[in-house]
């Protein structure tokens, strides 16, 4: 026994037929996109690793070489 969703019959045949279609839909290409968007999600969190990682390293080496600036200045101002 079908349930009833619309009064009308017709509708009611046409809306089950769409149901089965998004069912069948969904069966068939639902595990592929799954996966799809993991990847995606993944290799975005990867991409921003990188880059975040790249301007903490060019951030890193800019302090690095101003400390180093910093402390030649102040030998050279001692050694005077």
């Amino acid at each position: 026994m079908r349930k009833k969703y619309y009064e009308d019959p017709k509708e009611n045949a046409a809306f089950e037929r769409c149901v089965d279609v998004m069912t069948e839909l969904i069966l068939k290409y639902g595990p592929s996109l799954k996966r799809r968007w993991a990847l995606e999600k993944l290799m975005a969190n990867v991409w921003l690793d990188i880059v975040f990682t790249k301007v903490t390293m060019k951030r890193l080496s800019g302090y690095y070489r101003l400390s180093k600036d910093y402390r030649r200045r102040y030998k050279n101002s001692d050694a005077a």
